[in-house]
């Protein structure tokens, strides 16, 4: 498949994500396949939907990474699922607000606050569930972990009241959004898309300029994902450029810097080392 064919598919399958139609691969059935036969999925998904998932991918062939990888020593794993999942997902669906108990930064226990819940996310890094909400009482985005969660209640609330609080999150988030452009060089356009795979969970525009051949990403990212994006700059390396944003282009000068600087003191070290052998040698 050449470059402009792997354009092609790209534009179609976000025209298909703005119409909110998802498409899979055999691959990727076939993972979902096997991800469902996991202890966790049971405690996440309801007997219903999981019964449903199982029959629709009956046909699919069974990944067996058994015939692929081996598995070695690993730390202890803890569960993907958690107990409240259930709980703040209904919450979510049937437009509700809560009553929230838990433990906060400091310590001390923050009782009976009102919120309404509009998401649930999972963070890769840190291996935990948040739960994302609005406060009306201070007028902010919060995120709670669940783990951090003594205590929480269902509150119904009007229709009217529900739209409003939705429509100040959209808002909020709109506003804690900014752009980032990546520049790809044009000795790796042929790499586009596994560039534009690394940043495929955000919101994005390419733009090419015929005349120097070069193909510019717009990001539309929240605030909060600048260190996700550096990780993957950093991961892609050579193959692209940061070239509007100051403080992003600031923080990837001083990585390079300081992995030079480690560098220049492992070359210092050997060099030292070096001439210790040489003034042994010729003292002998």
């Amino acid at each position: 498949m050449n470059l402009f064919e792997k354009m092609f598919n790209y534009q179609i399958m976000t025209r298909l994500n703005e119409t909110g139609l998802f498409t899979w691969t055999s691959q990727e059935r076939a993972w979902l396949r096997l991800m469902l036969k996991h202890p966790a999925a049971f405690e996440a998904l309801r007997p219903l939907t999981l019964k449903k998932l199982q029959e629709m991918l009956e046909p699919e062939q069974d990944l067996n990474l058994q015939d692929y990888l081996t598995e070695k020593a690993k730390s202890v794993e803890n569960s993907v699922s958690h107990p409240l999942l259930q709980t703040l997902r209904q919450m979510i669906l049937h437009h509700q607000g809560f009553r929230l108990t838990g433990r906060v930064r400091n310590g001390r226990i923050s009782n009976d606050q009102f919120g309404f819940p509009y998401k649930l996310e999972y963070s890769m890094v840190k291996k935990e569930w948040y739960v994302l909400w609005y406060a009306p009482r201070f007028h902010k985005l919060m995120a709670t972990k669940l783990h951090s969660i003594i205590a929480v209640e269902a509150e119904p609330i009007e229709a009217a009241l529900a739209s409003k609080y939705a429509q100040k999150i959209t808002t909020l988030t709109e506003h804690r959004k900014t752009t980032v452009t990546i520049e790809v060089l044009p000795e790796f356009n042929q790499e586009l898309s596994r560039i534009l795979y690394a940043f495929s969970c955000f919101e994005k525009q390419v733009d090419y300029d015929e005349g120097e051949q070069t193909y510019r990403i717009i990001l539309t990212i929240p605030r909060g994902e600048m260190d996700y994006v550096l990780s993957k700059m950093r991961f892609l390396g050579k193959r692209v450029r940061i070239t509007d944003n100051a403080s992003l282009r600031k923080r990837m000068a001083e990585t390079a810097s300081k992995v030079l600087a480690r560098y220049a003191e492992s070359e210092a070290e050997g060099e030292s080392e070096s001439q210790r052998i040489q003034n042994y040698n010729r003292n002998k």
